[in-house]
């Protein structure tokens, strides 16, 4: 397609040639005067056409069909292209910013922009993202990641390396469109049904959820559980510390890590003996102690064990690995009976946002792009296509945006007590809590010896860092 400056070069070298012809020729005797006509100005120019892109091609379908929609309403084409891996998309954008051939619309993780912000690299859209548009944003997203911060301001102009002290507190320069968090488990609905359990029916309390994975072995013979163990800190961060919070409320929770409570404290003790029992009953997949993240996702989407926990980015990688939508179930992960709290609200992080960039010849359009792209209507098809939860509010409706998706969406809150949390985690401690959870599956410690030995480990890293 030829561009606007290629098309004035042709029409300036079609006239001087049309001139050099008149001139050549023999004159003729002058013919009746042809009515004058418009210029057809449409025909001459170009459609617009904006362009997009993103790391992840598991979305593009999802914003190939936002675009498509853009163009019905607008007249307006995007065209998405997707450059992966992480790295070389990274590369891409350093290569592209040094040549001014960045996208119109460039998708960025979030939080990470602010180095191409204070570059000159991004549009600056402090004054237009009026208050209905905010609206839409999940509560945790826009506002506390989009929006520069003070705390962040503070910190970067005490940070003698800090790359965007230029940018002011207040200022923006993208919004986010994917968000996200841990804590949530998937089931497999069909196993559930073989073990004559209720496929539709999340477990309210986590020793439901146990007495569910004791019968599903029992009857079906598959594993209960799956989950990237081989990296210490799943257990730790995805499975071990939401039942901690829930169990004790976030006082005593971080009480216990900051060195002003006992690991051993009976809601401390309950959490332990509950992952201990899962050990013990073997109701991990075999080999889960080698296994990763991803390798846990692929044995749960071809059916090898009834529940994987992860977080709401879980659900695209199932879908992508080809696992039925309306095979899963998704929940957070359920509080033992008695807890502080009788479930686990979860708060929305922002994970990617969208960013126009300077180099765009169309900023406005880009701009109105953006915005069609983040309502919640659009928003909606874009979660059904990828299973990846929006940025912004869309409603609980299988119809709309997937079955499994449901779950994760009536999870969400605009509070979380890991909001609320300060608890410091010291490296010592951490480091004896997640050797000792890994050492329930070999059967190497017990609730009572780890709590014993987190404490230990606890108290002298405190001691070492001077106190709580």
């Amino acid at each position: 397609m030829l561009t606007k400056k290629q098309m004035s070069s042709m029409l300036v070298i079609l006239v001087f040639l049309s001139l050099v012809v008149t001139a050549c020729a023999p004159v003729a005797p002058a013919a009746p005067a042809a009515p004058a006509q418009e210029p057809a100005e449409e025909a001459a120019e170009a459609p617009t056409e904006l362009s997009l892109w993103t790391w992840k091609i598991f979305h593009v379908p999802g914003l190939k069909a936002i675009a498509k929609n853009f163009e019905e309403k607008t007249g307006i084409k995007v065209a998405v292209t997707a450059y992966n891996p992480d790295e070389v998309y990274r590369t891409k954008i350093t290569t592209a910013a040094q040549s001014g051939d960045l996208p119109d619309v460039l998708s960025y993780w979030s939080g990470g922009h602010w180095d191409m912000a204070a570059t000159d690299l991004l549009l600056e859209l402090t004054d237009k993202v009026d208050d209905e548009w905010q609206s839409d944003f999940l509560p945790g997203t826009f506002d506390r990641h989009s929006v520069f911060p003070q705390d962040k301001y503070d910190f970067c102009q005490n940070d003698p390396e800090c790359a965007y002290k230029n940018i002011e507190v207040g200022q923006v320069f993208s919004v986010p469109y994917l968000a996200g968090q841990a804590w949530f488990v998937y089931g497999n609905k069909a196993i559930m049904e073989e073990a004559g359990l209720d496929p539709n029916t999340p477990p309210e309390t986590a020793e439901e959820w146990l007495e569910m994975m004791k019968t599903i072995k029992e009857k079906t013979d598959v594993p209960g559980l799956v989950t990237g163990v081989q990296n210490p800190d799943v257990l730790h961060f995805w499975v071990y510390n939401p039942l901690l919070i829930t169990s004790c409320g976030v006082e005593t929770y971080d009480a216990i890590y900051n060195g002003e409570d006992s690991f051993a404290n009976p809601c401390s003790m309950r959490v332990l003996e509950f992952l201990y029992e899962v050990a013990q009953n073997d109701l991990w997949m075999p080999g889960i102690l080698q296994t990763n993240i991803d390798p846990a996702d692929v044995a749960f989407s071809q059916g090898k064990v009834a529940f994987d926990v992860g977080g709401t980015y879980t659900l695209g990688f199932l879908l992508a690995q080809g696992m039925d939508a309306d095979n899963l179930i998704s929940f957070a992960i359920p509080p033992l009976e008695g807890s502080a709290y009788d479930q686990l609200e979860i708060s929305s992080f922002p994970l990617i946002d969208a960013t126009i960039t300077n180099d765009s010849a169309h900023p406005e359009e880009a701009l109105e792009f953006v915005r069609f792209l983040t309502s919640p209507e659009q928003m909606a098809i874009f979660a059904k296509a990828t299973g990846d939860m929006p940025a912004v509010k869309v409603p609980a409706d299988p119809e709309t945006v997937g079955p499994a998706m449901v779950g994760l969406l009536n999870a969400l809150s605009d509070w979380s007590p890991f909001n609320d949390s300060e608890a410091q985690m010291l490296d010592a401690p951490s480091k004896v809590l997640k050797i000792g959870l890994q050492q329930f599956i070999t059967g190497e410690t017990t609730p009572e010896e780890l709590a014993v030995e987190l404490d230990k480990a606890n108290e002298a890293a405190w001691k070492d860092h001077g106190g709580s």
